[in-house]
């Protein structure tokens, strides 16, 4: 499952809470009807049965014939709307209408009539009669179904006066925090501190000033530290170079000392790469160093090494910092000769005004976590036993500097890595003669 944003995931828990509490009471409102209006129904139907019979007693007391007070209890009962059957021992039950069944003393039961009308019965028993009465449930019942249907609508009005309410109060709040997002994105993006947006909310802003002064401090180490490795690079580019104009000059009569001498210098030279690295990565400045116009197609042939491919056109014209792009060129290189297995292609291709500039290898390739990481500073493959991980570090640092990014991905056909930058700068364009 994707991730979700903050005022999905608020609104959802809150829409799902509050949701869950309307249909909770809805539910609890149309059953709490219905049991009352239940019991209702009983008590009146025993309250029926038990002044029918009681009725019927006082008649026979009072020295009315049995058939006579059946026929005033019923009469008086019909004019209530309740039906009424009465059974005496030893004679046929009466009734003011359809026979009702014969209850358990004291018992009730829910009955329809020949119209399907339900009607609720309870029984009474007597000395001179036993007697069920029933009155009509009908219009409880649709009382019961009115409430359910309104209950219905009121939940789906409230849900959606509640979701309104819901992205109403989460939008203050949600919109602090998205300037929070894009102002902690762009400290990332620029390494500048900057100032934080102004939040309303007494946690938010909390929050944005205590990220505030942590990021101020990290940028004064970074800084610190930046000027710390870029003061010792340049101490140490001078007496390197005066090492390799000594070794330059050695003139060595055997075999084994001038091959001594090329092992020296090859070494200085890394060493030499890694100083560049550190300088270029030290230097907080966004743009070139200097600006000149660079051929870039006469730059890729001669580094390319000897036996690679080059596909160029005869001019590829770009304004920027000729030392950097040469030094991010051949980076690509010797991390395609050292972890590729050689050099297959350079290629030099154009987009608009964007020049890409590409090292194919013949490698096995890596997997697309590595190529997601394999620019990081100090960021090795697990084959990588000799390097620093500065070295494609120092590519992305020249692509983004001329306006470009760097980026990997798999040869064609799966086969090798290909590795390139891209400098926004063109100014010039010539294809080869056909």
């Amino acid at each position: 499952m994707g991730a979700r944003t903050l005022e999905a995931r608020l609104t959802r828990r809150l829409y799902a809470l509050a949701g869950g509490v309307l249909v909770a009471v809805g539910i609890a409102a149309v059953v709490m009807t219905d049991r009352v209006l239940d019991a209702s129904d009983t008590t009146s139907a025993r309250a029926n049965a038990a002044g029918a019979r009681d009725a019927f007693a006082r008649e026979i007391a009072e020295g009315d014939a049995p058939s006579e007070a059946l026929a005033e209890v019923i009469a008086a009962a019909d004019a209530q709307g309740v039906r009424l059957t009465l059974r005496r021992p030893g004679e046929a039950p009466r009734s003011s209408g359809p026979l009702l069944p014969e209850l358990s003393v004291g018992g009730c039961a829910t009955v329809v009539d020949d119209r399907a009308l339900p009607w609720r019965a309870c029984s009474a028993e007597g000395a001179m009669a036993n007697v069920v009465a029933a009155v009509p449930i009908a219009g409880h019942r649709v009382a019961v179904a009115t409430l359910e249907r309104g209950m219905v609508a009121v939940i789906v009005v409230a849900l959606l006066a509640l979701w309104l309410a819901v992205r109403r109060a989460l939008r203050a709040p949600i919109a602090e925090l998205t300037a929070l997002v894009g102002w902690t994105t762009r400290i990332v993006e620029t390494e500048q501190a900057g100032t934080p947006p102004v939040s309303t909310s007494r946690e938010i802003a909390q929050l944005e000033a205590a990220f505030d002064t942590l990021v101020r401090r990290l940028l004064d180490a970074l800084a610190r530290e930046r000027a710390n490795s870029a003061h010792i690079a340049h101490e140490l580019r001078t007496p390197l170079t005066a090492i390799l104009a000594e070794l330059e000059a050695l003139r060595l009569p055997d075999q084994a000392s001038r091959q001594a001498v090329v092992r020296v210098r090859s070494d200085v030279g890394r060493l030499a790469d890694v100083i560049d690295a550190i300088l270029v990565l030290s230097d907080t400045r966004s743009g070139p160093r200097s600006e000149a116009v660079i051929n870039v197609a006469d730059l890729a042939r001669e580094l390319a090494p000897h036996g690679a491919l080059v596909e160029a056109p005869d001019e590829a014209l770009v304004e920027g910092d000729e030392q950097l792009v040469a030094l991010a060129l051949r980076n690509l290189i010797d991390n395609a000769r050292k972890y590729g297995r050689g050099v297959r292609l350079v290629n030099v291709s154009r987009d608009g005004h964007v020049v890409r500039v590409g090292v194919l290898d013949g490698g096995p390739g890596v997997d697309e976590a590595a190529r997601a990481k394999m620019f990081d500073r100090y960021w090795r493959g697990s084959a990588d036993g000799d390097g620093r991980g500065l070295g494609l570090a120092l590519v992305r640092a020249v692509a983004e500097r001329h306006g470009g990014r760097a980026e990997a991905k798999p040869g064609p056909e799966g086969q090798g890595l290909d590795v390139s930058i891209t400098l926004d700068r063109l100014v010039g364009w010539h294809e080869h003669a056909r």
